[in-house]
């Protein structure tokens, strides 16, 4: 048993109540001269047991004590106290060993005295098991949402990812290339469209960030008038194809910069990228 879990035992605390009995005082002492750490320990409760029992004597009254040396007599010739009573002449005399008349009320106050000490380490002890048995619960439940937040996050992704592979396994998705105009040459999109289903997904390649107050807008150019095909949005780490509004027809896909919110007309000037539909 290491010093610190000899000291947290309680039993110092039953040596300085004299709680103890001899081989197990030997023990104490024999352990106290072989640690400091333990000495001081020691030390330290026999003078907060002394301090204890000074604060909490009661001084006998004095005329209970008149009161029993008036009822008692000594008797010659024997080593030990004998009394007998004044007022029978027929009582029979006896020893009365004041130390062992004392020794019960000595062995009460030092029960009570370690019953309290380790009531308080008891206290102390499943106090404190309690309020790591209630971090741990907090943690183990911190970590279980974190673990269920992912695992909707993986599903999520995974689902996103089956759908991005069906369309481009899809032969009835026609894909358009659109390249970057000379102001933006390094930026580039793909779109996949269903003429059947009129359904139209976007791939956003490599897209300039647009500044503060712009979005990007998809636009479907059927006979040269230009369709709204949907907003980009600014924010967000999309993982899959952005489904964009329904095209019946069309020859080209444009994306232009517009105010956020979108425009009822493109703007030329902030014409991004470009693609023609192959026929």
């Amino acid at each position: 048993m290491s010093n610190e879990e000899y000291i947290a035992s309680g039993v110092l605390e039953l040596y300085a109540a004299g709680g103890l009995i001899q081989a197990e005082r030997e023990e104490v002492e024999l352990r106290a001269a072989s640690s400091p750490e333990v000495r001081a320990a020691l030390d330290e409760a026999c003078s907060a047991m002394e301090y204890y029992a000074q604060v909490h004597a009661v001084p006998p009254r004095p005329e209970l004590k008149n009161r029993i040396l008036s009822r008692l007599q000594p008797i010659e010739g024997s080593g030990a106290t004998t009394t007998a009573f004044e007022e029978d002449p027929e009582t029979v005399s006896y020893t009365l060993p004041l130390e062992e008349e004392t020794s019960p009320y000595k062995w009460m106050f030092a029960a009570s005295i370690v019953l309290f000490l380790i009531s308080g380490m008891l206290s102390y002890h499943f106090y404190t098991k309690w309020q790591d048995a209630e971090q741990r619960l907090a943690t183990a439940v911190s970590s279980e949402q974190l673990l269920a937040q992912n695992m909707q996050n993986t599903s999520l992704r995974t689902q996103q990812l089956e759908q991005v592979l069906a369309i481009l396994r899809d032969p009835s998705y026609q894909s358009v290339k659109l390249q970057g105009v000379k102001a933006h040459p390094g930026a580039n999109a793909i779109v996949y469209w269903h003429p059947q289903k009129q359904e139209v997904y976007i791939d956003k390649v490599s897209l300039p960030a647009p500044p503060s107050g712009m979005q990007y807008q998809l636009w479907a150019l059927d006979e040269g008038t230009p369709v709204d095909a949907g907003l980009i949005p600014t924010s967000g780490n999309q993982v899959t194809m952005l489904k964009m509004k329904p095209i019946k027809s069309a020859q080209a896909f444009a994306v232009t910069l517009e105010p956020e919110g979108g425009s009822v007309n493109p703007t030329l000037e902030q014409l991004t990228v470009m693609g023609k539909i192959e026929a």
